[in-house]
């Protein structure tokens, strides 16, 4: 009877959740096939087999100023079987050395999957390790990701996903547009309406409160970069020599103003939506609601999401200079120096985000003032 009542638990709860199933089966088959897919590759790549490490020397390394280190240098002799290409099949001996820093160097491990250049004939080759193939691992935590957005959201997660793959696919699009030399301001504009349209009118549907927050995220971006760019004609140009990996000549200023463009659009829209949103819901639940009690709800609403999404910003920028921090402190650059030369841009982006934020409280609750305004007037 026990077992009875089980199994028909368990055929209801594949009937309501058939898709979920099915999907979830869909991914791990996904997964399988990546951590598999060495055949698609026309560059050689090998898994490794068999490893021994042993001491090789003590080198000296320079990783804090005024004091030098003795650092373990080790020799690891890999075993490595080709899963592609002409030498399939076939295994071949690699020697490869590590700093115990780990700094400049790789620590392979068995089971590891490596790009190869491979060099001689079929029955003789070498070959040496160019990096280690990490899609797999890549490919599995959009895998868990995209199933969770699914599995809590239903057909709306599959909406959210989707988005999140097309803004994607157009930044990747704009970076070769700009890679064939286009113009960098163009290209920049037209990523900030797609990513925004696309995000809004997927996520929330084609609808009053969609096109409301399209437009406040609009003439807020338009506006924090009015500022920003007043701000550098009468308060002094950024020293962009500290930027990190410049090359060539390249319009420094540009970049970077489009870098703070694309990175506050995120809590811009945030905020948008969800202003939009509640005052939307208010105007339904409360059709006769004067423009004040909708001004006063919307500033309301404000304050509670300012606060939160500043704070977001600032994590992000933190944690996204932290690595750098760390690296430049291990190479013998001073705090003092890299607060000097190189926090001033995460400060210009926080400051500029954090701008926007607040700006997009007082936007969207006009354009949504304006705009229930006019539903009013033509009824």
């Amino acid at each position: 009877m026990y077992f009875i009542l089980n199994k028909k638990k368990i055929k209801d709860f594949y009937k309501k959740n058939t898709a979920k199933t099915w999907l979830l089966l869909l991914f791990i088959v996904v997964v399988i096939f990546v951590f598999h897919d060495a055949v698609l590759y026309k560059k050689p790549i090998g898994k490794v087999t068999n490893i021994s490490v042993k001491h090789s020397r003590t080198d000296t390394n320079f990783n804090n100023e005024g004091r030098k280190d003795q650092e373990p240098i080790y020799e690891q002799v890999l075993t490595i079987k080709v899963l592609n290409g002409t030498y399939k099949g076939k295994k071949v001996i690699v020697k490869e050395e590590y700093g115990y820093s780990l700094i400049d160097s790789e620590k392979y491990k068995k089971g590891d999957c490596v790009f190869l250049n491979i060099t001689g004939n079929k029955h003789d080759f070498s070959a040496s390790i160019q990096g280690v193939k990490r899609d797999q691992y890549v490919m599995l935590l959009v895998v868990v990701l995209a199933y969770f957005i699914i599995f809590l959201m239903g057909k709306r997660g599959v909406l959210i996903f989707l988005s999140l793959v097309i803004n994607v696919g157009v930044f990747i699009y704009g970076l070769n547009l700009y890679q064939k030399g286009n113009d960098l301001r163009s290209i920049c504009n037209v990523l900030i309406f797609f990513f925004t349209v696309i995000t809004l009118f997927l996520v929330n549907g084609v609808n009053q409160r969609s096109f409301i927050a399209i437009i406040s995220t609009f003439i807020t971006i338009f506006f924090t970069i009015l500022i920003f760019q007043m701000v550098l004609k009468y308060g002094g140009n950024i020293d962009y020599a500290a930027l990190d990996y410049i090359t060539g000549n390249q319009d420094l200023e540009l970049i970077f103003i489009a870098s703070i463009s694309i990175a506050g659009l995120g809590a811009i829209m945030d905020v948008s939506v969800t202003i939009s949103t509640a005052l939307n819901e208010l105007i339904v639940k409360k059709p006769e609601m004067k423009g004040r009690e909708l001004i006063y709800s919307g500033k309301e609403l404000g304050y509670d999401i300012m606060g939160t999404m500043t704070n977001v910003l600032l994590f992000t920028y933190v944690c996204g200079l932290f690595p750098l921090i760390i690296i430049k402190m291990k190479n013998s650059i001073s705090l003092l120096t890299i607060i000097k030369r190189q926090i001033p841009f995460e400060i210009s982006r926080f400051l500029i985000g954090g701008i926007g934020i607040l700006l997009a409280i007082p936007v969207t609750i006009g354009v949504s003032l304006i705009w229930i305004t006019i539903r009013r007037q033509k009824r």
